[in-house]
Parts: C-alpha cells; structure tokens; sequence
C-alpha cells in the first residue's frame, strides 16, 4: 500500500461540505464508530514499536490533507479515533471543523481566521498558532501538533500541562506555548515510576524521539 493509499484509509471520508444560510460552514463526514488513539494505545498496552505504527499512519493522513491543501488546526487524540479494520487497528482523523484550506476554497463561503481569534486546542497548539498575529499558519503547525501528539504517545503526558494552561489565562498561555522548552520526553519518562511506565528509555534517544 502507497503512502497516499495510507493516508486515504486513515482520513475520515468527507460526504458533504457546505455553508448555512447564514454562512456558516459545515462538513458531513463518515461515522467513526472508535477510541481516542492515546486511550485505545493505553488499553491494549501497546508497546513503543506499535504506538508508532498508528502514529505513522496518522503521519500519513495529514500528509495527504496537507497534499490536498488542507491543514487540520486541531489534531489531538480525541480528533484521532482508532477503529478495527479485521480485526486490525487503523487511526482515523476526524473533525476538520477548523480546518483550512490552503490552496483552494473549503466550500463556497471559505473560513478565514479572525484577527485576535483563538482557534485550537491549547496543549497540542503551536507557538505559531498561539502567537494570534497577522501571520497566517501554514503546515508546520499541524507538525508541531504531531510532535505533541508524539510525546504524549511515548510518555504519557502533553508537554505542557492542560490544566496549567487552562487556569493561566490566554496571556499567560500563549506565552507559555511560545516561551517555555518543554521537558524532553526522556527526562519525562525518568521522572515516571518504572513500573508504570511500558517504555524502555533507550528507545527515546534516537533523533525521531526529540521534541522541538
């Protein structure tokens, strides 16, 4: 099977897409009846090799999206349901509600992000994102969501603390997202009781395991 191929199989299917009378933008996509991926990964004790197998194939749904023009803007495990194909998982990425399109129009009455508008979900949000400039994001941002998604996969926390951000105010939150270097995944891990931990620290000192 391609990459492209993976990447079809992984994306929830786009039915419909549309605006309301009153402009609103809507998109009808395919029930997906399955778990959050972190949840899923948790119940089944996965170990690392398999957590990065779904999460490559994740990898591959949002390269196809970015090839189509679209970025996701919200790509967090509750947007990245696992599902049983036979008998075998298969990650779906779901609600591009906030997506964009960056090459070509979403639907006739295309979204724009609203200046000061804060758009995401603030513990897999890019500094870029946070920023709420002028500047408009572009697919980067969806990698760093990925790079977050990554880390809690491996370590069992976001790099930044949800509760923290959440009870920080939005100053103090984008300030934290675009100031502060998380704890990298290895000293996370050190920090967690071995025996709750399923991941050996070796596999996080490759390249592919540091956090940017």
């Amino acid at each position: 099977m391609t990459p492209a191929q993976r990447g079809c199989l992984a994306s929830a299917k786009v039915l419909d897409a549309g605006a309301t009378d009153t402009g609103r933008p809507y998109f009808v996509m395919e029930l997906v009846k399955g778990i959050p991926i972190t949840r899923y990964c948790d119940q089944e004790k996965l170990g690392t090799r398999e957590r990065l197998g779904l999460f490559m194939q994740v990898c591959h749904a949002i390269q196809h999206a970015h090839q189509k023009g679209i970025i996701h803007r919200d790509i967090k495990p509750s947007n990245i349901l696992v599902t049983l194909h036979d008998g075998v998982p298969v990650p779906k990425v779901i609600d591009f509600g906030i997506a964009k399109a960056t090459q070509q129009e979403l639907t006739e009455k295309t979204v724009y992000t609203q200046f000061q508008q804060f758009i995401g979900t603030p513990a897999y949000m890019s500094p870029e994102q946070a920023e709420m400039s002028g500047l408009d994001i572009d697919t980067r941002s969806d990698i760093y969501s990925l790079g977050v998604l990554l880390y809690e996969l491996l370590t069992g926390s976001t790099p930044f603390d949800t509760k923290e951000l959440l009870q920080s105010g939005v100053d103090e939150m984008r300030k934290i997202i675009r100031e502060r270097e998380p704890v990298r995944p290895s000293t996370r891990l050190r920090q967690t009781s071995p025996a709750v931990s399923p991941f050996p620290l070796s596999t996080l000192h490759s390249p592919l395991c540091t956090f940017h």
